[in-house]
């Protein structure tokens, strides 16, 4: 049996395809735990006529989407958890699966098919690095997942003991709070996939997180340094990479000293790209600005 978790926030137009993928699964043995999240438009009446016994509803105040994900986990009655996002949906066939990995590929504590994106060009495969019909242990993640996207939050089978020894979801952070959890969960236990799409991440949905803007203090960039280790293969290489790509809108703005001393660190090292040093180079500082803005302004229209 699986328990599903779909936090909800204001996503009336799109939570009723998020919900139908689901009830229409091939593999049928689950509950759908729909944590209602403080929704002020009419999700909550959109989702209510639903009918179908697998479904609860669990109302509670707006602490955003990690405290939503850890009251379904907490309420699930499943060792095995899944999640899927209100605004994105599952092909029929995703859950039979990750069924299918379990049966295989005891030993893991988190399955995962790859998720696609859908945007105006179409539905894709996110980039990533592994090879075509991949089926198996993960070995390498924090060196394949500095190449593309491996789990993704919408894709994921994991274990509800796994997740309750890591601490769950982190409600501090609005930003990379998925990523967190991939990270404390990959330290300690073995991860399965299979390269196949059984997961639609939905780029055009309503209200998506990735259009917000968040502070320092909730971006997985606050304390990201903390999990180096050298015990874990390609970690700190998979932080170092972190930090450059993501440091950039905040060191162009005024956030710049919180994530400076971070950076230096990262910029020192001979073997990072001699671009990464061009762009965070004190002396270009006002030309990558200036550079950085028109990229900003491009963006908008196209």
């Amino acid at each position: 049996m699986f328990s599903i978790v779909v936090p909800l926030y204001n996503k009336e137009k799109s939570v009723p395809r998020a919900i139908e993928s689901v009830l229409e699964q091939s593999y049928t043995n689950f509950e759908l735990i729909i944590v209602n999240d403080g929704s002020t438009d009419d999700s909550l009446n959109v989702v209510g006529n639903i009918k179908d016994e697998r479904i609860k509803i669990i109302n509670k105040k707006n602490g955003g989407v990690s405290s939503a994900r850890n009251v379904g986990i907490e309420n699930a009655n499943s060792e095995w958890i899944c999640f899927l996002d209100a605004d994105d949906y599952w092909k029929q066939n995703h859950l039979e699966v990750i069924a299918e990995l379990q049966s295989k590929y005891k030993e893991g504590k988190l399955y995962s098919t790859l998720v696609c994106e859908n945007s105006e060009k179409g539905i894709e495969f996110i980039e990533n690095s592994l090879t075509d019909n991949y089926e198996g242990y993960i070995d390498n993640y924090f060196s394949l997942a500095s190449k593309g996207t491996i789990f993704h939050s919408s894709s994921v089978c994991v274990s509800k003991k796994a997740l309750l020894e890591i601490g769950s979801f982190d409600p501090n952070l609005k930003h990379g709070e998925d990523l967190d959890v991939w990270f404390k969960l990959m330290m300690k236990n073995k991860a399965v996939i299979r390269k196949v799409g059984t997961a639609v991440y939905d780029l055009l949905g309503e209200n998506r997180a990735m259009h917000l803007k968040c502070s320092y203090e909730k971006h997985l960039l606050s304390k990201i340094d903390n999990y180096r280790s050298d015990k874990v293969p390609y970690l700190n290489e998979f932080i170092d990479y972190y930090i450059l790509r993501n440091s950039i809108p905040y060191y162009f703005s005024e956030d710049k000293n919180k994530v400076y001393p971070a950076l230096l660190n990262v910029k020192i090292k001979k073997e990072t790209q001699l671009i990464w040093k061009f762009i965070y180079s004190k002396k270009n500082f006002q030309i990558n600005y200036i550079l950085y803005r028109f990229y900003k302004r491009l963006r908008l229209v196209f």
